[in-house]
């Protein structure tokens, strides 16, 4: 016996009864219709039975980024903002030094100026810290809702508070008259910090230690570590043992870098020399990535900038791991 279905002759029913042509068409027209009905609804079942569409997985950010936002020196360089380098976690920005022209740079990635988290300060020199005025005012025009949060050596408390004097009758009109902007972000929370641990949550542990830039005193160098990568920025230094010590194995080194006959073609020798003291050449840069057996040396902060193969070539005297010379908005994974 075969299991296939009995062949329908053409206008008879199943039960083998043929009606009338008009009887037939009139029989058949609402089962057409209640047919297609079905298969409608069965399809609209079918349509709200199916799955949502896999959504593909966001790509977990990665620990570490530093980004480059200004790798220049006091002298203005079109090419070169202030120094200024961001560390993001995650989405989360952190600023260390924000000198000249750092929200240009910053509007030059993919990171809204919302995202910064923090801006921790190496010093309180000029060039490190003139980029700080604009980056308080427009990241709370475009978008900052919380107090900024600076952390810096003894003075940036009194430095924020003058900073918000002296955007005190912008605050009112964006604050109370136009924009109503939140009261919050148009404030400053300083922490006047000493050497350890400055901030610490579940991504990330930031531990600042002290620099030899004297007679600037104190000076500050940080150290990022997230998820078993680090990274550290030297800030400004002559050769330090104690920077040495907390670069210690990390996956990337942000040093500053000198040129001697820079100073001695542009200064008096009185001046060359006080400024050679509390600086680092190539060399020594070089030198401290070797004894702290760093994976990577960044040179920024350049004095002056361009010549990039003579800062390589002298660094690489000494250290013998991968060298980069630093330009504006340059960007290392570790």
């Amino acid at each position: 016996m075969s299991d296939r279905p009995a062949a329908r002759r053409p206008g008879a029913t199943f039960a083998g009864v043929r009606p009338a042509p008009a009887a037939a068409a009139a029989a058949a027209r609402p089962r057409r219709l209640a047919g297609l009905a079905c298969l409608a609804a069965s399809g609209l079942l079918a349509l709200h039975a199916q799955p949502p569409a896999p959504v593909a997985p966001r790509p977990e950010p990665a620990p570490l980024r530093v980004i480059l936002l200004g790798t220049g020196y006091p002298r203005p360089d079109p090419e070169r903002a202030g120094p200024a380098t961001a560390v993001a976690v995650g989405e989360r920005l952190f600023l260390v030094d924000a000198g000249r022209g750092v929200v240009l740079r910053l509007a030059a990635t993919e990171y809204p100026l919302k995202a910064v988290r923090a801006v921790l300060l190496t010093h309180l020199h000029s060039d490190h810290t003139s980029g700080l005025p604009d980056l308080f005012a427009t990241s709370w025009i475009f978008g900052r809702s919380a107090p900024l949060e600076l952390y810096g050596p003894r003075g940036t408390r009194s430095a924020a508070r003058a900073l918000e004097q002296y955007f005190a009758a912008d605050v009112h009109i964006r604050r109370d008259l136009v924009e109503r902007l939140p009261a919050a972000g148009a404030t400053i929370q300083a922490h006047e910090i000493e050497a350890g641990l400055v901030f610490e949550d579940a991504e990330v542990r930031i531990t600042a230690f002290a620099v030899d830039h004297r007679p600037v005193e104190p000076a500050f160098g940080y150290r990022f570590e997230a998820r078993g990568r680090s990274v550290v920025i030297s800030g400004d230094t002559r050769p330090s043992e104690n920077l040495i010590r907390h670069a210690r194995g990390a996956d990337i080194l942000v040093h500053e870098a000198y040129l001697p006959e820079h100073f001695d073609r542009v200064d008096t020798p009185e001046v060359a020399a006080r400024l050679k003291r509390y600086h680092s050449t190539a060399e020594e840069a070089g030198q401290a990535a070797q004894q702290a057996g760093v994976k990577l040396l960044v040179l920024t902060h350049l004095v002056p900038g361009g010549p990039e193969e003579t800062y390589r070539e002298r660094a690489s005297r000494y250290f013998k791991g991968r060298i980069v010379v630093g330009r504006d908005l340059m960007r290392f994974e570790p």
